[in-house]
């Protein structure tokens, strides 16, 4: 299996200024446009140049030239190229962790298409932008991903701190970000939980805490399977962790439900099925009896 590893040095150095405040990196002013969430996914693209024409197209042409003038070349700021020395190396390394162990992640794509009810699927064709974290003290890495009809992608946000490990956890990470995207080419999958959510309305918005409803009925029904359900003991020799106290947070919502479905998902995933109503029945029970 093919995967699609990017390490663009725009996407980093927007990362970077965000994450460090330094909106001073360049000579032009970023701090107008950080908090635009059309502005930050532009720099997550295929080549510079579609990069740099949405950018045009959000903030305007003379603005968005004043500001590739000012990003380029990188070493503009001497803070970041000194992180972007190291950075780069680094991520390099974990670019070769993802593409050693790519066959073994194509086994879990594969369970992951069986039960999101898909034939095919462009998975191999979605980019995957790995970022690093300057300031994180994290033990493991982060992960999102971004989705229009026409464009999608996955980021993979890492610690400068954090090595390239000899187990499989990261691997599950980013199979859960797939995961999303795989949902929403089964439309019909996908309206169904859609529809689940705006039935329980009053059950998220009590417990996704700000978070979308629907956002937050995927995160707990993907998590039943990866990275802490079976899904993931299966083909990444993780363990599924005994949670039985009622949670309170979406972490530990979704270790809940991955201990309470492990049983189902298993029956799933070992007789290939599709995720189906009984499924996303067992899965809204579970929330119901445990909700605060």
């Amino acid at each position: 299996m093919y995967l699609s590893i990017k390490i663009s040095h725009l996407s980093n150095l927007l990362f970077f200024a965000q994450k460090t405040n330094r909106v001073n990196l360049t000579k032009f002013d970023l701090r107008k446009y950080l908090s635009d969430e059309k502005f930050n996914l532009s720099f997550y693209g295929k080549s510079e140049d579609k990069i740099w024409k949405q950018i045009e197209i959000i903030i305007g042409k003379e603005n968005a030239k004043e500001t590739k003038k000012s990003i380029v070349p990188i070493s503009i700021d001497p803070v970041f190229a000194s992180h972007w020395h190291k950075a780069s190396n680094h991520l390099f390394l974990w670019k070769q962790y993802f593409q050693n162990n790519r066959s073994l992640f194509q086994q879990a794509i594969l369970g992951l298409k069986k039960l999101s009810g898909i034939k095919y699927s462009t998975i191999s064709k979605i980019p995957i932008y790995l970022v690093s974290d300057p300031v994180s003290n994290d033990k493991e890495i982060n992960a999102w991903f971004s989705w229009t009809p026409k464009e999608s992608f996955i980021v993979v946000e890492i610690p400068l701190g954090l090595k390239a490990p000899n187990i499989f956890f990261p691997l599950a990470v980013l199979a859960h970000e797939f995961f999303h995207l795989m949902l929403r080419e089964n439309k019909n999958l996908f309206l169904k939980i859609t529809n689940i959510a705006r039935k329980n309305n009053k059950l998220f918005t009590k417990l996704a805490e700000g978070m979308p409803n629907r956002i937050f009925l995927e995160e707990l029904l993907i998590s039943s399977f990866i990275p802490e359900g079976y899904l993931s003991e299966k083909y990444f020799n993780t363990k599924v962790s005994s949670h039985t106290s009622k949670p309170k947070d979406l972490l530990r919502w979704r270790k809940f439900v991955a201990f309470k479905l492990y049983q189902v998902a298993k029956e799933y995933i070992d007789d290939i099925r599709q995720i189906d109503e009984n499924y996303l029945k067992d899965l809204i029970g579970i929330i119901k009896q445990n909700a605060k």
